[in-house]
């Protein structure tokens, strides 16, 4: 089978009348385009509807075997207004006749889809920005997506995003951002602004402040930017909100959020779960020290550590080991929370502002004394003076096995830096030294700079492209809005039209489904576009649907589904 062009469909309408009436060209001024198209016909929605609203306490099934009459309301006009999260039924302007080697297939007006190009990137909470199209693809075998949204009074939350597809062809605009990152999306596409209103790619200009998606890693973990109030959130803690408001498991007092895989970029709320506090800490110990691993087993005396450091100086990297271990025990091991909250305290209340000021005045009045740094320099000369060459042998060991990996280039640094979040963490993931990181103060510079500072991304330019271009979209239900990668907020497809395929040799008007996904009504406008039919030629069936004498044949009107 093959896609048939504009000529193709023109001939068929005025010879065989397969689409009455019809019109010979893109109708687009001050309407929804309707109309012949390069590769299809772009259908009307007709002034009558039957609305889903069902009584105020009433709990209705929709049940396609039997519609309750009485929920599907009935409205004329030149618009209609479909409730959150219902549908309408509605039938075409047009009248077709589709001949017996023809089978046509009717994808929504990306006008109300609001679309974007395929190759646009969706940010995750899992840690990955898939493209639209590719999410589509893996949506058909039943993958589900978890991204960011703007929720309820401007506050960033994990949400479901349902139903990635493919909507159509249309025209599009590239907004650039200063980031220099470019989106493409239809003209009428809503973007979130700054403060929390909204407005279409085509009215945004040079310096509107959009809505930013701002993360960071801090110890392996994603942070997320919450622009209302200006703080970093954990993303794992988002996706935990997320099973709590879906009823996967309670709010429990004493529990820790746990990855399941132990992967702390993926934050598909179906890899967080909670866990006993106590549980949790225990279980990180076994798994970073093995099953053998016992706190009570660990630690040694600290003057009986000191003692043995004076009389053998090689057994220090055993000493800084234990040293390691008791200190894990201590601030892990739950049986010492009491003793780290009261040493926490003590020390909130000793190290008191006029202290700190006056600690460091001492400091600094005593080594700017000419007198007192020649002392030290003195004494730190006649310790090395005394030395038999243990002590040093001792530091020149501790210095070549030092891994300071020479290969390691900025363009790494950088890497493991944005990677990890921290300069500690990044030296784990390059296996070498933190003092490797000193080569590179520039890079230091840039990432310290970049973790404490945000700004609103804002539009650099808007230009419209020629042509038309196949676009896709997503819905989310509980937000109405989800993030790109780009690091902007958009809306989402707000409506989907739902259609069975016209089959071989089927007449009459079209009964179209159009179904509001989002939080908030939808408007539909009456005699103008709202789909647009592919025409695909092949050979004859042996049996067309007027030969199976379909029960939906030369139907008028809109029509309920028949038993």
């Amino acid at each position: 089978m093959s896609i048939k062009p504009d000529h193709w469909i023109r001939r068929m309408a005025l010879e065989h009348k397969m689409v009455e009436p019809f019109v010979d060209t893109q109708m687009r001024a001050g309407t929804i385009s309707y109309g012949l198209s390069s590769f299809g016909y772009d259908i009307r929605v007709a002034d009558e509807f039957r609305i889903f609203t069902p009584a105020t306490g009433q709990l209705t099934v929709v049940d396609p075997k039997a519609i309750d009459e009485r929920a599907m309301v009935h409205h004329r006009g030149d618009v209609c207004i479909i409730p959150p999260n219902s549908f309408a039924l509605a039938r075409t302007v047009e009248y077709f006749r589709i001949p017996r080697n023809v089978l046509t297939i009717c994808l929504g007006k990306s006008t109300y889809a609001r679309c974007f190009r395929g190759d646009t990137r969706v940010a995750l909470v899992d840690g990955t920005a898939p493209t639209l199209e590719e999410m589509a693809v893996r949506a058909e075998s039943g993958e589900m997506f978890w991204g960011y949204s703007v929720g309820e009074f401007g506050r960033v939350i994990v949400t479901l995003l349902d139903a990635p597809r493919y909507i159509g062809r249309d025209r599009l605009v590239q907004v650039v951002l200063d980031n220099d990152e470019a989106i493409y999306c239809t003209p009428d596409h809503k973007f979130i602004l700054r403060d929390g209103q909204s407005l279409a790619a085509a009215e945004l200009r040079p310096g509107t402040a959009l809505m930013p998606l701002y993360r960071q890693l801090a110890r392996g973990y994603e942070m997320l930017y919450q622009p209302l109030n200006g703080q970093l959130h954990p993303t794992h803690r988002l996706s935990d909100e997320w099973n709590i408001r879906n009823g996967m498991y309670e709010d429990v007092a004493d529990t820790h959020r746990h990855h399941i895989d132990h992967e702390r970029r993926n934050n598909n709320p179906w890899n967080i779960m909670r866990m006993n506090a106590g549980d949790h800490i225990r279980h990180h110990n076994q798994t970073n020290y093995g099953d053998s691993f016992d706190p009570e087993e660990h630690g040694l005396a600290i003057q009986d550590a000191l003692q043995r450091l004076r009389q053998d100086p090689a057994w220090s990297e055993e000493f800084l080991r234990t040293q390691k271990e008791k200190a894990l025990r201590f601030w892990h091991d739950e049986k010492y929370t009491d003793a780290r909250a009261e040493l926490q305290r003590k020390h909130l209340a000793a190290w008191t502002d006029e202290r700190r000021t006056a600690t460091r005045e001492r400091l600094s009045r005593y080594y700017n004394d000419p007198v007192n740094r020649a002392a030290q320099s003195e004494q730190s000369r006649r310790a090395w003076a005394q030395d038999n060459g243990a002590r040093r042998a001792m530091q020149q060991e501790i210095a070549r096995k030092m891994n300071i990996r020479e290969e390691i280039t900025a363009e790494l640094v950088r890497v493991a830096l944005d990677q990890t979040g921290s300069i500690r963490s990044a030296a784990r993931l390059l296996e070498c030294d933190r003092s490797v990181f000193r080569r590179f103060p520039e890079v230091l510079t840039q990432f310290k700079g970049n973790r404490s500072k945000y700004r609103n991304h804002k539009v650099k330019s808007v230009h419209e492209l020629p042509g038309d271009h196949d676009v896709y979209c997503l819905t989310v239900p509980e937000a109405g809005n989800f993030a790109l990668e780009a690091g902007v907020f958009v809306h989402n497809c707000g409506i989907i039209v739902n259609v069975t395929p016209f089959e071989p040799e089927w007449e009459g008007h079209v009964t179209i489904e159009i179904s509001n996904t989002t939080p908030l009504p939808c408007k539909v406008y009456a005699n103008e576009g709202i789909a647009q039919v592919l025409f695909f030629e092949g050979e004859e069936p042996e049996v067309s649907y007027a030969d199976r004498k379909g029960k939906y044949q030369a139907q008028t009107g809109i029509t309920l589904p028949r038993l």
